[in-house]
């Protein structure tokens, strides 16, 4: 083929530690990833996904319209998600409250410390 890994890795967005870490079953491959590769080795993404390992996902075809069971149990996991987002949104406010109330904190003369030398 005359391809390189650099040429490989380049294509998959990959910086080469990561692909040397892919080659050496040290890494798993997303499914974008062994799309990528697909589309550089010019193969099936099955093919790229058999040679992976098993627990290497093929990724669906983006050409095709789930089925309606398909479509709602996506839903459902984005409502889950968006749920658990919010939380991760609110906890990120809760920390940084608690850094501004500390940093001004720090920020005020100490009173206490001019009374007791006197």
């Amino acid at each position: 083929m005359g391809r390189t890994p650099n040429e490989l890795a380049e294509a998959m967005g990959l910086p080469l530690v990561d692909l040397a870490a892919i080659w050496k079953d040290q890494r798993e491959l997303s499914p974008d990833e062994v799309r990528s590769m697909a589309v550089f080795l010019e193969t099936p993404v099955e093919d790229v996904a058999t040679h992976a390992g098993v627990s290497t996902p093929i990724p669906p075809d983006t050409h095709s319209i789930p089925d309606l069971g398909d479509a709602t149990a996506v839903l459902a996991r984005l409502d889950d998600i968006a749920h658990r987002l919010e939380k991760l949104e609110r906890a990120v406010a809760d920390v940084k409250s608690l850094v501004l109330e500390t940093r001004f904190a720090q920020s005020m003369p100490d009173t206490d410390k001019g009374h007791a030398d006197g």
